[in-house]
């Protein structure tokens, strides 16, 4: 793995090199879980983004090209809520993009008019998928166009945590007493729930329905600039995507604790921009719990090897990610999954 001395010496060549500036001082941000990101302050008063991503045997995903595609793509189709792509450097894995002034927004400051700019950007990515300029996107990271595709997903993962449980007595029991049961459950309900809306859970959605997407979409990835827009961040995994999955993800997503109030607007305001996909309200409603268990999966990769490493690249020397608080949290969410999937609280 590239030290702290070495990486940074990397940047300092990129930013020379393709940018023709000095750099100056570097500032590690707050950022995600499998990338590290510094602001550098240059000679010329100039301020950059500079993004260094994680890669492993296990794991041969390039986020650093995806992100990067995904930023060109929305700057040459006018999105204006994202960052522009300055530079990639391949060998490296190290991008540079426009550094954007903004806060990060905590739960409890986000009210409906930032739930209406995420429903606006969700129906500019809409736009631009059925303008025809992104035919050449893959399909996002895990995207699944059918149900089958979801359980078959989800199975998969399953397998990485039972090899994790062997040596963790406390993942062993949850999966044992809680997941399992579950996901047992929330499959027969789904395939009922199918019957009686006429979705085949085999079928794939059609291109025509489908949408681009982050595919980790949410506030946890804006900044809030000071006249109140928002800009949006973290394409590493966009692509195409259900855009029940989109939806889905939102309402779900453990990185946001929003009122039943503001998860509701967001759901009457998303559901239209997808509307001429036929029963899109009743898909993302039978694939809801089937999210949540996956989303209980992804929060405890921390047991996983892999993930252990990439978190520690993430973080530096200076932080560490917690297995406790992250079983916590995937007991959470399976709560809430298990009150929300029979009497599913969002509507038109």
């Amino acid at each position: 793995m590239t030290s702290d001395t070495e990486l940074e010496e990397n940047i300092r060549d990129i930013v020379r090199r393709d940018l023709n500036k000095e750099p100056r001082a570097f500032q590690q941000l707050k950022g995600g879980r499998n990338s590290r990101v510094f602001r550098v302050d240059c000679a010329d008063g100039d301020a950059v983004a500079v993004k260094a991503y994680f890669r492993s045997a296990q794991d041969r995903r390039d986020r650093m090209g995806c992100e990067f595609r995904a930023l060109q793509l929305l700057e040459k189709e006018g999105s204006g809520k994202t960052p522009r792509p300055l530079t990639a450097n391949d060998e490296r894995h190290v991008a540079i993009y426009e550094f954007i002034e903004g806060q990060q927004m905590r739960s409890e400051e986000i009210n409906s008019e930032e739930i209406d700019q995420a429903g606006d950007f969700l129906r500019s990515l809409k736009e631009i998928a059925d303008g025809g300029t992104a035919t050449h996107f893959p399909a996002a990271s895990e995207a699944c166009f059918s149900i089958e595709a979801i359980f078959a997903n989800l199975d998969g993962r399953f397998q990485g945590l039972e090899r994790a449980a062997a040596g963790e007595q406390d993942l062993a029991q949850f999966l044992r007493e809680k997941f399992i049961p579950f996901r047992k459950t929330a499959e027969e309900w789904c395939r009922d729930f199918c019957r009686t809306q006429g979705i085949d859970p085999s079928n794939e959605i059609p291109i025509t329905e489908r949408t681009l997407s982050p595919s980790d979409f949410g506030f946890h990835n804006t900044l809030r600039r000071a006249d109140g827009h928002l800009i949006f961040l973290d394409f590493e995994y966009f692509g195409w995507d259900d855009p029940a999955k989109t939806i889905a993800d939102f309402l779900l997503h453990p990185g946001m604790q929003l009122p039943l109030a503001l998860k509701q607007r967001f759901f009457a305001r998303a559901v239209p921009i997808f509307s001429p996909a036929p029963n899109i309200e009743a898909r993302v409603r039978a694939v809801y719990p089937l999210f949540a268990l996956k989303w209980c999966t992804i929060l405890l990769n921390e047991f996983t090897l892999d993930h252990g490493a990439r978190r520690s690249f993430a973080v530096g020397a200076s932080g560490v990610w917690s297995q406790t608080a992250q079983l916590e949290k995937a007991r959470r969410l399976l709560g809430q999954a298990m009150d929300d999937y029979r009497n599913f609280p969002y509507h038109i």
